[in-house]
């Protein structure tokens, strides 16, 4: 079933007003009466709006209204104008009144798809009639099941003069007839009408139902109202050519008369304002006040970023906020109207090329998804979950505006996020998620899979930069740090041994996290499992080696990554056995030699780590956000202690990594 449009009717120019009247703002923050309809529609669940203007006001109403709602909204506009007549007709000399309101439902056929829901542009509505209208028109319904949100009139007059509105007859629910009264008066609580300017009145009781406009059609009916346009002409043209207006109500009224559809009435005790008339805007200007007052609107109706209402949520947002610790890209917590919450990321893309990223995490989800599925099936259990990606209304990945790319998760509730193991068991979670997650991506076709960040653990590589940077020396800083230098220039060899043997086809290509700090696994927030791993930007073709060595860089040391006393930092064997453990017991059939690099990958990603903080130190601090001079050099020091440490103890990693293989090999005998 094709999204619900939301048509909104904008052609006239509020003549009794004296002015455009749907740009007036209403209140300090400059919202105009149809912001709060567009905020309420978005509320309800519409994502598609049709204006339908007068080529006349198109500059002032895409100006003060359509822009920023195309923010929001997937936004189409349509023109009713005189002269979109049947053929045969032609304008009658001294016309300037639009057609009527089933004209300009005419005019938006051809921007119309699916069923529709219509409003005037100049009246509030209220947010609950938006919500009672989307709802009808999303559930399956026959072409001929039409709905009108009933209001009681006594909601619906203004004390400053006549309206016009359709009275409504009802029976069962259903409407039978209505009829278009033009001059309507307030009386007292009730209402009263005059088809004589005013020499005879007809009563009102407040609690008679009356069309606001505010209807709910299926696509077929369309038809109707372009047909029945040259009927309405031929008969009233004559009459009177000035003034005869070809209303809405008209259409839905035949076609009950006729037997030929069914209209339901959902009645509503939301109270209509509107400015029909210049007197009328400071009470509407109150009203404003005293909604936002009771908390039914925020002060500002719209929240930034607007990528957050091009994706279909449950709900519209009513709080975004920034959420995480993240140093690339911007993470945002939305949470809605329904109480679900999610995960909007805005990705830099000065890092990383946005299309093929986002195909490397859509297909890694999917087969993560498939795969925790099939050994759930299996198991009676699932070893780790997987995100779930959301794509936006126009069924991608990601949505770009002029302001950047954006995607969206579920919010994975229940979870928490740990910046360092608070217990041993932590680290074994994040070793059991990584290694999970290596399994469930093992038939990957991993020569398919983009590298998202290129040579980003080419370690050679990232040797030649930092030898070009310190003979460079942009800043001069080299001749404070050559003690580092040495350390990272001594080690140069060895740390290439990772990229030959991957080059020599000695250890397999794997899909590969690259970024397996304790961070990016969710733990469960009460047994303190793990649930999912996140953060998939990195995943692309590596070796099983760089995955374990930075989880041992960043889990096994003692010491924080930019800790000044470096006597603090050393290695945590305990820790490194741990990890070990957990990433052989959930983790695919490494290979003898994918283990045996186990504790070099712990060097070489520790060492490829502190070259690159020393290059971006050296480079004047371009890539590493810092919070205080010298961070990055405080960094690459760490790193390189914990190098010194990981030699030390070197023969001690091999034989943890063999012991553990061993009960690994046993558990499966």
């Amino acid at each position: 079933m094709r999204e619900p449009a939301l048509v909104i009717l904008a052609a006239g120019m509020g003549s009794r007003f004296g002015g455009l009247k749907q740009i007036t703002p209403v209140d300090e923050e400059g919202h105009k009466i149809i912001d709060f309809s567009l905020y309420d529609a978005r509320r309800a669940g519409f994502t598609k709006i049709v204006f339908v203007i007068k080529h006349q006001i198109e500059e002032d109403f895409k100006n003060g209204v359509g822009r920023n709602a195309e923010k929001y909204f997937d936004v189409k506009y349509v023109f009713q104008e005189l002269d979109r007549l049947p053929e045969g007709f032609s304008v009658p000399e001294g016309r300037t009144k639009p057609w009527g309101t089933a004209h300009a439902i005419a005019c938006a056929a051809e921007a119309i798809d699916g069923p529709f829901a219509v409003i005037n542009a100049d009246d509030f509505y209220g947010s609950s009639s938006f919500q009672k209208i989307y709802d009808f028109l999303k559930e399956e319904r026959g072409e001929s099941e039409h709905a009108m949100v009933g209001y009681r009139i006594a909601n619906t007059v203004t004390d400053n003069g006549s309206v016009s509105r359709g009275i409504c007859t009802e029976e069962n629910g259903y409407l039978s007839h209505i009829v278009e009264r033009t001059k309507i008066f307030r009386k007292g609580e009730d209402a009263e009408y005059t088809e004589d300017n005013g020499k005879t009145f007809h009563f009102l009781p407040g609690q008679t139902l009356v069309s606001m406009n505010l209807w709910g059609f299926q696509h077929g009916i369309l038809k109707s109202f372009q047909h029945d346009f040259a009927s309405f002409l031929m008969e009233n043209l004559d009459k009177n050519p000035l003034k005869c207006e070809y209303a809405l109500p008209a259409i839905p009224d035949r076609l009950i008369r006729e037997k030929k559809a069914t209209v339901r009435v959902i009645p509503t005790e939301e109270k209509w304002f509107g400015v029909t008339y210049a007197a009328d805007l400071d009470s509407v200007k109150q009203a404003v006040i005293r909604k936002k007052q009771a908390g039914i609107y925020p002060e500002h109706l719209w929240m930034k970023p607007a990528a957050a209402y091009h994706f279909p949520l449950d709900g519209a947002p009513v709080s975004i906020g920034l959420y995480g610790e993240g140093h690339i890209n911007t993470t945002y917590l939305v949470t809605t109207t329904s109480g679900k919450r999610y995960i909007l990321q805005k990705i830099k893309d000065t890092v990383f090329d946005v299309p093929p990223l986002m195909e490397n995490i859509e297909r890694v989800i999917r087969l993560a998804q498939k795969n925790a599925k099939k050994q759930a099936d299996e198991t009676g259990k699932m070893q780790i979950g997987s995100l779930n990606l959301i794509d936006d209304l126009d069924g991608c990945s990601y949505y770009r505006d002029e302001t950047g790319y954006y995607r969206v998760y579920d919010y994975v509730e229940g979870t928490i996020c740990l910046q360092a193991p608070e217990s041993n068991d932590d680290f074994y979670q994040s070793a059991a998620a990584f290694g999970a997650f290596q399994k469930l991506m093992q038939n990957f076709p991993v020569e398919e899979l983009h590298e998202s960040i290129p040579d980003f653990h080419n370690t050679v590589n990232r040797y030649r930069i930092f030898r070009e940077t310190v003979s460079r020396d942009p800043l001069g800083r080299a001749a404070g740090v050559s003690e580092e230098i040495r350390f990272a220039l001594d080690r140069e060899k060895g740390a290439g041994e990772l990229c030959r043997l991957r080059q020599n086809g000695t250890l397999p290509l794997r899909v590969t996290h690259n970024d397996t700090k304790l961070n990016n696994v969710l733990l469960d927030e009460k047994t303190r499992k793990a649930r999912c791993v996140i953060d998939l930007d990195t995943v692309m073709p590596g070796l099983a080696a760089y995955d374990f060595g930075d989880a041992i860089r960043f889990g096994a040391a003692t010491a924080a990554e930019d800790e000044r006393n470096l006597s603090r930092m050393t290695l945590d064997l305990e820790r490194f056995r741990i990890f070990t453990r957990g990433y052989l017991e959930y983790g695919p059939d490494f290979s003898e030699k994918e283990i045996e690099t186990f504790p070099l990958g712990a060097i070489i990603m520790t060492l490829e780590c502190g070259v690159r903080f020393l290059t971006d130190y050296l480079d004047g601090d371009r890539y590493f956000a810092i919070r205080r001079d010298g961070q990055n050099l405080d960094r690459a020091r760490t790193q390189f202690k914990l190098v010194s440490e990981m030699e030390k103890h070197l023969d001690e990693m091999r034989r943890i990594v063999r012991e553990e293989e061993d009960r690994r090999n046993s558990q499966k005998r």
